[in-house]
């Protein structure tokens, strides 16, 4: 895949994503609303916030794995992370046996599988598990071979508390409420992170980051 096709996937993405959470930062921003109208909106926010952080994070990362996949590239050419996904069922064995020469066999695998194409299934480097918490993301971000970026530390309790904390919180049936400032707040705070990521995916094709320096 052209690293261009790649881009104007993820742009297309984020357009469809944008659109929505500018919907909702318009229906909760009406002036003189019903307060019960208004308190609807603003869970059902809180929660698509969330669904937009995860889903971006999950198909973002998905679509630059199948990037990669598609650009024939050696495993031996590859950053680490991605060398380990390819051969982790040889792994998994080696876990099975401390015998030297059973170990030795896996090595060689290991060694044979090293000159192959690369190609995988992203869920065997993103995994989002039940939430996709500050610390989950950073999982994520080293699995692609990619750096934690200052702005995603700095953001990390953004992330926990206002993202992760007050979906789980609507989504389990607490009767918290959230006024229009709050909404606001969690949609801009969680699209930076989202604008964010996907440039550090669009930079990562354009360069080559996944290639062993």
């Amino acid at each position: 895949m052209d690293p261009s096709r790649f881009i104007e996937g993820i742009d297309r993405q984020l357009a469809r994503r944008k659109v929505e959470l500018s919907n909702l930062v318009l229906m909760v921003s009406e002036q003189n609303p019903d307060p019960n109208r208004l308190s609807c909106i603003a869970r059902s926010a809180v929660v698509l916030t969330y669904a937009h952080w995860e889903g971006f994070v999950k198909q973002g990362s998905s679509a630059y794995i199948r990037f990669i996949n598609e650009a024939n590239v050696r495993v031996a050419d590859l950053k680490f992370p991605f060398q380990a996904a390819y051969v982790s069922s040889a792994f998994k064995r080696a876990a099975a046996s401390a015998k030297a020469r059973y170990l030795g066999e896996v090595l060689k695998e290991i060694d044979t599988r090293r000159t192959e194409t690369f190609s995988i299934s992203p869920d065997k480097c993103i995994d989002t598990e039940s939430n996709l918490s500050s610390v989950v993301f950073k999982e994520i971000i080293h699995s692609i071979g990619l750096d934690v970026l200052p702005l995603y530390e700095t953001r990390s309790a953004f992330i926990d508390q206002r993202i992760v904390k007050a979906r789980n919180q609507v989504a389990h049936g607490e009767l918290v409420s959230f006024d229009a400032v709050d909404v606001n707040e969690r949609i801009t705070g969680a699209r930076l992170l989202i604008d964010t990521y996907a440039n550090q995916l669009k930079q990562a094709a354009t360069a080559n980051h996944y290639l062993q320096i």
